[in-house]
């Protein structure tokens, strides 16, 4: 009886599948934070109305991650402590042309560029709104995870990035700034290894403590006991004929039942029963019996 020895699997070190079938589902809620209030604080700045949208998040490697850039791009580099590394912002000059042509009263209108161009004065000032918004956008975002610091390092050519010959893979989130009826692509990309200390935490949202829990209940405990109910209690009913109503003239008297105990409620509901008496001259009333349960 002969056994069959499984032949050694070749395991890919440079760009294991594990780290580009990642899923990171809270990764993609802080993206989702990111882009909306990226395009809040934009929109604010530069008086044009944007709205941020996360559109997905793709991991690739290095080389394709500096291929979909484009030679047009412009590339801003960012500090993100606790988040090792840097992370890039990449925005198509197309797009901040566009950017700058509705900030001045024109039409949105993405124009593709053939070659790479440098930035005028006026586009190099609308850049910087941008990376002032995203880096308050980001930091917002993230905080539904952890605090984080943002901030830009300045701007990278694209040709120098396309020259390091790096093996690893790269998290690219494409995120949309509406402008009206026109979409305005630009990117956050993350190495994978910066990204990967948090991992668990990407994966799983955190659930509250249960100091937090407990906290949460004192809070809603209090907000409950101050909320304002309108409680009524009919102190005296007694029957009238239509023909006695309408011989009633001012300074009429109409005798009333002697009642001692009243049901108060609030919205119909019963709450207690009180028995009705006179204090200090006024008419008053004494809790004798709750309908509602209460704690002893």
């Amino acid at each position: 009886m002969s056994t069959e020895t499984e032949s050694a699997t070749i395991y890919d070190f440079s760009s294991p599948v594990h780290k580009l079938n990642k899923q990171w589902p809270v990764f993609d809620l802080v993206n989702g934070r990111v882009a909306a209030s990226f395009g809040s604080l934009l929109s604010e700045k530069l008086q044009i109305p944007l709205h941020g949208q996360a559109i997905k998040s793709i991991r690739t490697k290095y080389s394709e991650a500096i291929t979909n850039m484009g030679d047009t791009c412009v590339v801003t580099e960012l500090s993100l402590p606790p988040i090792p590394g840097v992370v890039w912002f990449c925005l198509d000059t197309s797009v901040l042309a566009a950017m700058v042509d509705s900030y001045f009263g024109g039409e949105a209108v993405l124009i593709e560029l053939e070659e790479p161009r440098a930035l005028s004065r006026t586009e190099v000032r609308v850049l910087q709104h941008v990376i002032d918004a995203l880096l308050a956008g980001i930091s917002d975002g993230w905080s539904m995870l952890m605090a984080v610091k943002a901030s830009s390092t300045g701007m990278i050519d694209v040709e120098r990035l396309a020259n390091d010959p790096m093996e690893q893979v790269m998290v690219t989130s494409e995120m949309n700034l509406q402008l009206g009826a026109v979409e305005l692509p630009c990117q956050i990309i993350y190495p994978f290894e910066s990204l990967k200390t948090f991992g668990a935490r990407l994966e799983h949202e955190a659930k509250p403590t249960s100091a937090q829990d407990a906290q949460f209940n004192q809070a809603l405990q209090a907000g409950v006991m101050d909320c304002e109910l309108d409680i009524r209690g009919v102190l005296s009913e007694t029957p009238i004929t239509l023909g006695k109503l309408l011989e009633l003239k001012a300074g009429d008297f109409i005798p009333l039942r002697d009642v001692q105990n009243v049901s108060f409620k609030t919205q119909n509901i019963p709450l207690f029963d009180a028995r009705v008496g006179i204090s200090n001259g006024r008419v008053s009333a004494s809790l004798s019996r709750w309908h509602l349960p209460v704690n002893r």
